[in-house]
């Protein structure tokens, strides 16, 4: 895939694989960045974009947070790459956003939630008591666990060697100010999605509860629900070949519609 630069306003480095077809459009929670999503290019055989949203990756730290300019940067990429109606695939934040920008931009052809509600209460306050550089990696597992964290690929996606020091590349108050404005209740945005929704969740999710998803599913029509038990907040790591599975089944069922 060939990493991309677009600079208006701050910068937002995505990857894209330029293929033509529909494009399947994918955005990471918080801590995450776009290579967690690279496993599809093997699974779509269509346009791939994964982008690292602003304050993660390769992506610009910013002073604003907001959901609303997470989706003009999302609808920044889509204008320069000239993209209609993708498939938005979301996970945790991503998840927020792609069915807030599908809500108020209405430029989306389908959705792919990954394990977030319409009702989001979490805190990433744990990230103040995290050092900012280690000198190992050794340190870093020992850090998360002081404040009992899964450190696992998750997080270790985001880190990088700088010659002297290991580090993330996420904006650490960064985080905790995006969870802030991401918490509350969105129900005017989901009620009025007009497009195809696949919506997974794990009934071990620490970010949402499994009774606000199955109300998501019968509030919206175009939903389906798809639940897996036993199963925690990253779907598509603890159960990959399922999650595939759901994905293309999923497309494959809209494109056949």
């Amino acid at each position: 895939m060939k990493r991309k630069t677009l600079s208006i306003e701050n910068e937002i480095s995505y990857l894209d694989n330029e293929k033509t077809g529909q494009a399947l459009v994918c955005l990471h929670g918080h801590f995450g960045c776009a290579s967690m999503f690279t496993f599809l290019e093997n699974e779509y055989p269509g346009r791939l974009i994964l982008i690292d949203q602003r304050g993660h990756g390769y992506s610009e730290h910013c002073k604003s947070y907001r959901t609303d300019e997470y989706l003009k940067d999302l609808n920044r990429v889509l204008v320069k790459e000239q993209i209609d109606n993708p498939i938005l695939l979301g996970h945790s934040l991503g998840g927020v956003n792609a069915y807030q920008y599908a809500s108020k931009y209405g430029n989306v052809g389908a959705l792919i939630i990954e394990d977030i509600g319409t009702k989001v209460d979490c805190s990433n306050e744990f990230i103040k008591n995290i050092p900012q550089e280690f000198n190992n990696l050794y340190d870093i597992v020992v850090a998360f666990k002081k404040v009992n964290i899964q450190i696992d690929h998750y997080f270790l996606e985001s880190v990088f060697y700088d010659g002297i020091h290991w580090k993330f590349r996420f904006d650490y108050n960064g985080m905790v100010i995006s969870q802030i404005e991401m918490n509350g209740t969105h129900w005017e945005y989901w009620d009025n999605l007009k497009c195809p929704i696949l919506l997974m969740h794990g009934t071990k999710s620490w970010a949402c509860e499994t009774e606000n998803i199955k109300e998501m599913g019968k509030r919206n029509k175009n939903a389906i629900v798809k639940i897996f038990d036993g199963v925690g907040h990253t779907i598509r790591d603890e159960r990959r070949e399922d999650y595939i599975k759901e994905l293309n089944d999923f497309i494959k069922n809209i494109r056949s519609n």
